[in-house]
């Protein structure tokens, strides 16, 4: 019975020694917000400071007989976006993989690439998509606690426990020494959600502290098929004539998208819902000032965030050590290796975001 030649093993190996800044930066680049976001690819993980300058009001009739400024011209303030750490421990058996290579091979629209490019390139896809789909509800809570056999937890969203290496949240009030492994309808694995503080974390967490409030923060109720348009423009309507004019873009989950679409399609008709002729849509009566862009990476929120394109940022370090493939260790079957990478999500200023009260 034929077997996989030995040599597949140090190919994985050495593609990934030999690629891993780039298969790291490949990863990042699959994540489908890093277009719709404002991007910093060197963020220290001692925090980067998100500067905001506000220029203040000072026209006044000529007068040539004043020099001085009407107060003060401009003011300085900034938030910080902080990055932290994710990796991945990755199990390659080149057995289990190749059958799949080989049937992608044979279709004729292939593009021919090697064994060990292939399967990274598949792996980094995976991250991609966890991450993508995990970030914008996202709590840093790496730092959790270990789970105590004498403590009892509160079921909900505030306790989160590390026990035998990953972290879990209580989804149910246990009582002493009812774990994860002894009573796991209690917990839920949440690994994946608790690297960073996503946007809508954020956003939730500034609402709860009043930071986020009056024409900032409009109610819309639920947003369904039969009120989304309305709904929407309600929020443009709510803004400042200045922040109005500034234009920028509501963001929505692929449900939002969905109800407004079929809000405008049984409004206007077919015909008469327009996309003004370059495949997007906007806020009816903003100019095309402000466009309507779905975005996966938000999930199943009914949050809709009005703002622009650079208010919401995403850092990461693409020199740091930390992005990177570490060494690659021969098993058994096959190799093992770790993925790392920094991430980190901020909002730049709160003055210029509107969002509704959907969460």
């Amino acid at each position: 019975m034929a077997t996989t030649p030995a040599t597949d093993y140090a190919a994985i190996t050495k593609y990934a020694g030999q690629y891993d800044k780039q298969l790291v930066s490949q990863m990042l680049n699959g994540l489908d917000f890093l277009s719709q976001v404002r991007t910093l690819r060197k963020a220290s993980s001692h925090g980067v400071l998100l500067p905001k300058m506000t220029v203040n009001k000072g026209v006044r009739p000529l007068n040539l007989n004043v020099e001085v400024p009407k107060g003060t011209n401009r003011s300085f303030s900034g938030r910080k976006l902080f990055v932290y750490g994710g990796m991945k421990i990755i199990t390659i058996i080149p057995e289990e993989a190749r059958q799949t290579f080989m049937d992608e091979m044979l279709d004729p629209n292939a593009k021919e690439i090697p064994f060990a490019q292939w399967v990274w390139a598949r792996e980094m896809e995976k991250i991609s998509q966890e991450i993508n789909d995990n970030i914008y509800l996202s709590k840093y809570k790496a730092d959790a606690a270990a789970w105590l056999a004498g403590s009892t937890y509160t079921g909900g969203t505030t306790d989160y426990v590390n026990f035998e290496e990953s972290i879990y949240r209580c989804v149910t009030t246990t009582t002493a020494g009812q774990s994860p492994t002894t009573h796991p309808a209690k917990w839920a694995e949440v690994d994946d959600t608790v690297i960073s503080q996503g946007w809508g974390t954020i956003l939730a967490n500034e609402i709860n502290a009043g930071t986020i409030s009056g024409a900032n923060l409009i109610s819309t109720g639920a947003i369904s098929n039969t009120n989304a348009l309305t709904k929407l423009e309600l929020m443009y309507k709510g803004m400042t004539v200045a922040h109005r004019n500034i234009g920028g873009t509501f963001r929505v989950s692929s449900d939002v998208m969905r109800a407004y679409l079929e809000h405008e399609r049984t409004t206007y008709g077919n015909a008469a819902s327009p996309d003004f002729g370059d495949g997007k849509k906007y806020i009816y009566g903003s100019g095309k000032k402000w466009e309507i862009q779905e975005c996966t990476w938000m999930g199943a929120s009914g949050r809709v965030i009005a703002t622009q394109k650079d208010n919401l940022v995403f850092g990461t370090n693409m020199e740091s050590d930390y992005n990177k493939i570490g060494k690659s260790v021969e098993t058994l079957h096959g190799t093992k290796s770790i993925v790392k990478w920094l991430q980190g999500c901020e909002i730049s200023d709160l003055e210029t975001l509107y969002v509704n009260d959907q969460a």
